[in-house]
């Protein structure tokens, strides 16, 4: 628990330190669809149940590369942790999610714009279907494999 109170902390301050209008583009500004600059910063879930907070961090390592971290507390003990990433491979974007599964899985994207993107991943027992989107400034996503579907609401944490 001490380990992840202490990444958790370095990853903010590591994220506050590269703060920039570049980072956090405003409703208007022009992003490339060809980017995900958009998710960048640190995220608290909205919608959690009673007792547990959910966080999502991401940060980008190049123009081909976006690297995540989520992670659940339930009364200061973790009880989920996934480590995710964006990756460009030719002209092909994936999301690899690692830490959940014995092996990393890949879900393909299928579309993106200036705010949003869709994957999948038939194979995978749940979810097959992942979606982010940004809307007024609200990070959310949504998880589902046809029958059932859990959504995510994330608020932007203000850094100083």
């Amino acid at each position: 628990m001490k380990t992840l109170v202490i990444i958790v902390l370095a990853l903010i301050s590591i994220s506050s330190c590269q703060h920039s209008r570049r980072d956090h583009p405003h409703e208007g500004d022009t992003v490339s669809s060809d980017n995900f600059d958009w998710l960048i910063g640190s995220w608290m879930r909205s919608n959690d149940k009673e007792g547990n907070i959910t966080y999502e961090y991401w940060s980008k390592n190049s123009s081909t590369e976006y690297i995540g971290l989520g992670c659940t507390l339930h009364n200061s003990d973790t009880i989920f942790k996934e480590n995710l990433r964006l990756i460009k491979t030719g002209e092909k974007w994936n999301l690899e999610v690692t830490g959940v599964n014995e092996n990393p899985t890949l879900f393909l994207i299928l579309s993106h714009s200036k705010s949003s993107f869709e994957c999948e991943n038939r194979n995978n027992e749940f979810p097959k279907n992942i979606e982010y989107t940004l809307r007024d400034n609200i990070l959310l996503a949504k998880i589902s494999d046809g029958d059932t579907e859990i959504r995510f609401s994330f608020d932007r944490m203000l850094q100083k």
